[in-house]
């Protein structure tokens, strides 16, 4: 007898030819840092870009409510259930390898990376080559899919200083090569987004010429201030607000007395007023909540419109 309560997409989905794993009614909490959301109708996870051109073509078609994620590290997720596709890239997009004898580059320090390759280990491997530039990718606990969809960045450095170019696919299923010049970036912003019908399957990136020990240190320094100055062991998405032209949200946030501040199970946190951290068993609605109350007392106080950096999970775009 067929599941009343499974859309009927599903079944024709399960009769797709993948390689990739499908799993239904899959609880979303261990796919965002903030530990906390609903379960999925489908989740997906997506090991190669054939399955990834075959699953795309069949969300357009049907219509099909779809979101990509990657380590969830910038992504509020409802309590409630997720009626789509969630796509969550593993297998060949997780690859690393350098580039510089390949023949179509004319400089040094080229590495390609997969969007679903972790933003520590990229900053590892290239530190460990002497190369610099990207080491501020060691403390953000994000994919390199997501640092460019989000020009994520920190110490002084975005990842669109580095990017050569970006490998994409729309949503018919076909692959596309954009330069970096013919890509719009700016603060915690590109259009290489999923919500626009553009996945990011990997990158080429240029680093910087250094040295072992310089590299190393410069990466240490990242990792150390991350675990000096933010809650890195408390479940959190990261910045949760952009910093205002001139100002920085932490410093707003704070002067409006609101450093500490919890509901319910979520807190700003004490030790940096632009994390809001998960005490336990926070949900969507007290992080929802506590972000609002941030807003409108900052706005109160200062006049100022603090705009998220955390994305909300809502359904993209067909294409």
């Amino acid at each position: 007898m067929p599941d009343k309560e499974q859309p009927e997409w599903l079944t024709t989905l399960e009769e797709l030819p993948l390689s990739s794993r499908l799993r239904t009614k899959e609880s979303l909490k261990r796919f965002n840092t903030w530990r906390i959301g609903g379960s999925a109708d489908c989740l997906i996870d997506v090991v190669n870009k054939t399955d990834l051109a075959l699953i795309l073509s069949f969300i357009r078609k049907h219509k099909i409510p779809w979101f990509i994620l990657g380590k969830g590290s910038n992504l509020l997720i409802p309590d409630t259930n997720w009626p789509g596709i969630i796509l969550h890239l593993s297998g060949e997009f997780k690859n690393w390898q350098t580039l510089e004898t390949d023949s179509s580059y004319t400089v040094k320090n080229i590495v390609s990376a997969g969007a679903a390759l972790a933003d520590v280990t990229f900053a590892q491997r290239s530190v460990a080559l002497g190369w610099g530039g990207m080491e501020f990718l060691i403390g953000i606990p994000g994919t390199i899919g997501g640092a460019i969809a989000m020009n994520a960045g920190a110490h002084g450095g975005e990842t669109a200083d580095f990017l050569l170019e970006a490998e994409w696919m729309d949503m018919s299923g076909e692959l596309h090569t954009t330069p970096r010049d013919n890509l719009d970036f700016n603060y915690r912003f590109s259009e290489l987004k999923g919500n626009y019908g553009r996945i990011i399957t990997s990158a080429v990136f240029e680093l910087e010429e250094s040295d072992l020990q310089t590299a190393e240190k410069k990466m240490l320094e990242c990792q150390q201030f991350r675990m000096e100055k933010q809650p890195y062991n408390q479940p959190s998405c990261g910045s949760v607000f952009k910093n205002p032209p001139g100002d920085y949200a932490a410093r707003l946030i704070e002067d409006s007395g609101l450093k500490g501040k919890i509901q319910g199970e979520a807190q700003v946190s004490p030790k940096h007023a632009n994390f809001i951290v998960n005490l336990g068993c926070a949900s969507s609605v007290e992080i929802m909540t506590l972000i609002e109350t941030v807003q409108e007392t900052v706005f109160r106080n200062h006049s100022i419109n603090l705009e998220l950096e955390v994305q909300i999970l809502q359904s993209a775009g067909y294409g």
